[in-house]
């Protein structure tokens, strides 16, 4: 059976799937840049028509590790890797 590989452009890792042209999600986005633990999914504490300015309600957090002081918010979205 055929392999088919892909790199991450953000880690570097190498991902595989079985068909030419397969797009993987690498999960390098749900680990903390900092200390490398996997973070927890951010729950804002305030309802979401309460973030940004006028019509902009845009909320850039969707990662936190709560291993650092303070505790570090991540912005990074997930990586589609196309698998060659």
């Amino acid at each position: 059976m055929a392999r088919y590989e892909g790199t991450c452009p953000e880690c570097k890792k190498t991902l595989y799937a079985c068909t030419k042209g397969a797009v993987c999600v690498c999960d390098c986005w749900q680990h903390c840049p900092v200390c490398g633990a996997e973070m927890t999914p951010y729950t804002p504490d305030l309802a979401m028509n309460s973030y940004g300015l006028g019509e902009c309600r845009d909320l850039t957090v969707l990662m936190v590790c709560m291993h650092h002081s303070p505790i570090f918010f991540s912005s990074k979205r997930p990586v589609e890797v196309v698998c060659t």
